[in-house]
């Protein structure tokens, strides 16, 4: 899936405007890992957002963004379950 950042919560990483594509598909290859850098659902919206995998305990998921100062994140809404993530960041593309 195309995802394009918007915000600062993954600088200096992914900027707003980064065009990524994401795969759903390695997951059902390999279960999500830490470090992994994954689009999730923001369980209080349902919004797409960007965000690293920081740990993982009994099948939650800590996501959090590297711009720590500048996100919202599992800090703020909880560890995430895996249905809520839809697919790890493979590459950034222009165009």
């Amino acid at each position: 899936m195309r995802f394009v950042v918007s915000g600062r919560s993954m600088e200096p990483a992914y900027f707003s405007g980064d065009k990524l594509f994401a795969s759903g598909i390695i997951y059902k290859l390999r279960k999500p890992k830490t470090g992994d850098v994954v689009v999730l659902r923001d369980p209080r919206s349902e919004r797409l957002v960007l965000k690293r995998i920081r740990k993982i305990d009994g099948g939650k998921y800590f996501v959090v963004g590297d711009n720590e100062g500048r996100s919202t994140d599992s800090r703020k809404f909880g560890a995430v379950p895996r249905g809520s993530i839809v697919g790890r960041v493979c590459f950034k593309y222009s165009g």
